[in-house]
């Protein structure tokens, strides 16, 4: 399953060309791309991403702590911790990284339902980590990404 579902991300994903978000732009082109094409282990690779993607947005609003959690697996118990406590408190310097959205159909169908919330505002897909941003004066955005 997994393997098709790796398959249908590549055909849908993008890289920089035709994304129409000029900080998405800026974010892949200065953060993520670099970082996928580095021949380092993938557990690293999604540390340095992690580490990365805070420290950027961290600079892009001007405050120097972005809040970051890290979401290991997505099961049922998870997503309703993530709808009733996370969600409601989450706020402009928020970013809720989950690990390996496509890890299950089940952990894909809670990602379905997770990008589709709009108390979340910018999704980015990665395959192996999903990104969630919720600053609410943008526009509900979601961006499937692949290494250029």
């Amino acid at each position: 399953m997994r393997l098709f579902s790796k398959f249908f991300f590549q055909l849908q994903a993008q890289t920089s060309h035709g994304l129409h978000s000029p900080s998405v732009y800026k974010l892949y082109t200065e953060v993520i791309d670099p970082i996928l094409h580095r021949k380092i282990p993938s557990n690293l690779k999604r540390e340095e991403l992690i580490q990365g993607i805070s420290q950027f947005y961290a600079k892009q609003i001007d405050l120097t702590e972005v809040i970051t959690l890290v979401i290991p697996h997505l099961s049922p118990e998870i997503y309703e911790q993530i709808d009733q406590e996370l969600f409601p408190k989450a706020h402009e310097n928020s970013i809720l990284f989950i690990l390996n959205p496509y890890e299950s159909t089940l952990s894909q169908d809670i990602w379905d339902t997770i990008i589709e919330d709009p108390r979340v505002i910018h999704s980015i897909d990665l395959f192996d980590l999903g990104i969630l941003r919720f600053n609410k004066l943008a526009s509900k955005q979601h961006f499937m990404l692949k290494k250029s």
